[in-house]
């Protein structure tokens, strides 16, 4: 994912990487708390938290054996943030065309892109959402923001279950550094520079964009689709269902959280935002 997630998306979403990562911290933090609140693990929350705030089901496989997580807690938080993200991908679009919200976001597409790119949970969820206008572009250059803080996240999900071990056994924690996390960054920093000069390096026969292409739509696809199969083959549905009705609660107020929050935070930018 890093090797075709730039570093530079940084610089080429205006206010919306404002928007973003308030977004990832506030809701990561309140599916942490909440979650605590009612007797959820924290793994289990924080998979809720990164599910909603970053890019869906892929954070989750990634921070799940970063914080030790069990199957059935990632299928349950796959299974959340795939329903929830289904229902926003519709709702999204017919809010913005058919209620007073079109007129709360000034009736401009760009501000829509943002509350979708920062609002929507999946990354094939949000090209919909913002392709039914026709901006799933500009809602995917938001969201990029939220794919590429994947790294970051886990390391600092690692951290927080780290210390969180420290409290219960009294001993000293000891971190991980989980290696997706920091590949994810190391590799995101090599695509924004293969981007950056992309004409210079295809002169010398290499063309980047043209494997960043294949990359990201035929052999990146292959193996996220493969990493989904191997959480789903160790998910068994009675011990999803043993983790009971508050952990879909939680899954759905945290939807709903998300969206409300990223649609005050595209309101509040609408004045900044060029139609």
């Amino acid at each position: 994912m890093g090797i075709v997630t730039s570093a530079l998306t940084w610089f080429s979403v205006g206010v919306g990487l404002v928007n973003a990562l308030v977004v990832i911290f506030v809701i990561f933090f309140a599916s942490l708390w909440l979650g605590r609140k009612l007797g959820l693990s924290d793994t289990l929350s924080m998979l809720i938290g990164v599910g909603t705030c970053i890019c869906g089901a892929s954070a989750i496989v990634a921070t799940g054996p970063a914080v030790k997580a069990r199957e059935e807690e990632m299928g349950l938080a796959i299974a959340c943030i795939t329903i929830f993200g289904l229902i926003a991908m519709f709702l999204y679009p017919f809010l913005y065309t058919n209620t007073i919200v079109g007129g709360w976001l000034a009736h401009n597409l760009n501000v829509f892109a943002i509350w979708v790119g920062t609002g929507v949970h999946e990354v094939a969820q949000v090209a919909a959402a913002g392709g039914a206008l026709g901006v799933a572009g500009a809602a995917l250059c938001v969201k990029s923001i939220r794919v590429f803080m994947i790294g970051p996240m886990i390391l600092l999900a690692t951290y927080i279950n780290g210390k969180r071990a420290k409290v219960i056994v009294g001993e000293r924690p000891k971190i991980t550094l989980p290696i997706y996390g920091i590949m994810f960054i190391i590799f995101s920093l090599c695509c924004a520079f293969l981007d950056a000069h992309a004409s210079q390096i295809a002169t010398m026969g290499f063309d980047w964009l043209s494997i960043k292409a294949m990359l990201s739509g035929t052999i990146f696809k292959f193996l996220l689709a493969l990493c989904f199969a191997g959480v789903g083959s160790k998910v068994r549905f009675r011990s999803i269902a043993k983790l009971g009705a508050k952990s879909f609660g939680v899954g759905a107020f945290m939807a709903v959280f998300a969206g409300v929050l990223a649609l005050v935070l595209a309101i509040v930018m609408s004045p900044f935002i060029p139609t």
